[in-house]
């Protein structure tokens, strides 16, 4: 099975995507969507999609936060 490329900032992706360049589960990026933390859109069949600037600018933003978190300890 080989994974389409997602490339550009608008490009959309799954969840299972979203998942994998955060290193999260599929279910933390619900909770993350849920949460108003990762923007989304719903397709009419309600499966959420996410651009891929978004899930980028998450996945600096969480980074950070570890980063600053390691340092005060």
């Amino acid at each position: 099975m080989s994974l389409k490329q997602i490339d550009g900032p608008n490009d959309l992706m799954t969840a299972m995507d979203a998942g994998r360049i955060l290193g999260v589960s599929v279910d933390m990026v619900r909770l993350l969507a849920r949460d108003g933390r990762l923007p989304f859109m719903s397709t009419v069949g309600g499966i959420r999609l996410f651009r891929r600037k978004d899930v980028d600018a998450l996945a600096r933003r969480r980074k950070r936060e570890r980063l600053k978190s390691a340092r005060t300890r």
